[in-house]
């Protein structure tokens, strides 16, 4: 295929396919290990590769992620996509030269925040073996154009959207939270540091205020920033470091600070967004997997913190429905990203291997939740966890 197909974000549903075929060949893989500079013999050096358990060599597992970036780039999505993440398994060897199958399906679609997840697969057509499984998670880059291009025809600008403020927004989570929760409100990114705010992000509209959670006076700076707009909702996506070991051995003002944070901060938000919203307004938290569900004991004093979160969510949820706001809980299990971003490949696969779906949530995954909490359709949610577990008991 010379030239990449073209699916826009209205043709793009849950379920759709794309496949192709192609000859793996030893100058293929020789010409990869030369770009790449992964000359290991197992991949390139045939009398050391024979005498290992595999046999013979193997294609290398860089070489069959490259095939999942050519189904997303040129078959679906196609022309319009951008990559943001690939979550990759290998169940079995690939060797050479052969002949292979790469299927991809849309497996999860957002039309609003125009991204998604397309599972791809490789089948070694000479013994119908799956040789990898790759999930790629994407954008469409067009998709932004269009939404402003649409706001210069008619919709209401910048200014009249409704309010949304995001704590932590220069965090993995939280700075794409406000990349994709800007094509639809006007955002406020509350920041530590406004240095560490990205320049782009201004661009596409979204302001900045430098406050500290943990100090006493943050809700002024924030009211300071809104000079007299009411708040739609708040983001609380912002979480201090957690301490490594067991509540026995961690030190009392780190406990102290993380049950704090999960508590008293957040009691500090609902009150700031009552006192500022209108008849109805909504408040979103990230939480985790690792509190109530499945606690992590050597970071003991995180887990409780969410722990009270979540407590803390179900406590505000019938005080707040009074002033007509609703909270609710986003609680993802692991996300390679933030905290998460250094982990070992070895770490990336064994959570992986926990989840039944056979990928790992994704920041996507997580906007959607979030979306939709903050939305009209969920009017009538509040004080809930929603696990984003992949099928995990």
């Amino acid at each position: 295929m010379d030239e990449p197909r073209v699916f826009t974000a209205s043709d793009l549903r849950t379920g759709l396919q794309a496949e192709f075929e192609r000859e793996i060949t030893a100058d293929d893989v020789t010409s990869f290990a030369a770009l790449s500079g992964d000359r290991n013999p197992l991949h390139v050096d045939e009398a050391y590769a024979a005498q290992t358990n595999y046999g013979g060599r193997i294609v290398h597992g860089a070489f069959q992620v490259a095939l999942a970036s050519a189904m997303a780039g040129m078959y679906l999505p196609g022309r319009q996509v951008v990559v943001g993440s690939f979550q990759c398994r290998f169940p079995a060897p690939l060797h050479y030269p052969s002949r292979v199958r790469v299927q991809g399906e849309i497996t999860a679609w957002g039309p609003r925040t125009a991204s998604g997840t397309l599972r791809v697969r490789v089948i070694d057509l000479s013994t119908i073996t799956l040789t990898s499984e790759v999930h790629v998670g994407f954008t469409l880059h067009e998709a932004r154009c269009t939404r402003f291009e649409e706001a210069e025809a008619g919709t209401p600008p910048a200014e009249d959207r409704p309010i949304v403020l995001i704590t932590g927004a220069t965090g993995g989570l939280g700075h794409r939270l406000a990349s994709i929760l800007s094509g639809n409100y006007r955002v406020i990114g509350m920041a530590r540091s406004i240095r560490a705010a990205p320049e782009q992000m201004t661009d596409r509209g979204v302001e900045w205020v430098a406050a500290d959670l943990l100090s006493g006076d943050w809700e002024l700076a924030v009211e300071r920033q809104l000079r007299g707009r009411g708040l739609h909702g708040v983001v609380h996506a912002a979480w201090p470091a957690g301490p490594q070991g067991s509540l026995l051995d961690v030190e009392t003002d780190a406990v102290r600070t993380q049950v704090d944070f999960g508590s008293v901060t957040t009691i500090r938000i609902a009150r700031l967004l009552r006192s500022l919203s209108g008849s109805s307004a909504r408040f979103v938290i990230l939480g985790t997997t690792a509190a109530t569900i499945k606690p992590v004991m050597n970071m003991s004093a995180y887990s409780l913190g969410k722990a009270a979160l979540e407590h803390t969510v179900r406590l505000l949820a019938p005080e707040l429905a009074r002033s007509g706001i609703t909270i609710n809980l986003v609680a993802p299990s692991f996300v390679p990203i933030g905290m998460n971003s250094s982990k070992t490949g070895r770490a990336i696969l064994a959570e992986t291997a926990k989840v039944p779906l056979g990928r790992l949530c994704s920041p996507e995954d997580v906007c959607c939740a979030v979306e939709f909490l903050l939305s009209g359709g969920a009017a009538f949610v509040t004080g809930q966890t929603l696990p984003l577990t992949g099928g995990q008991l």
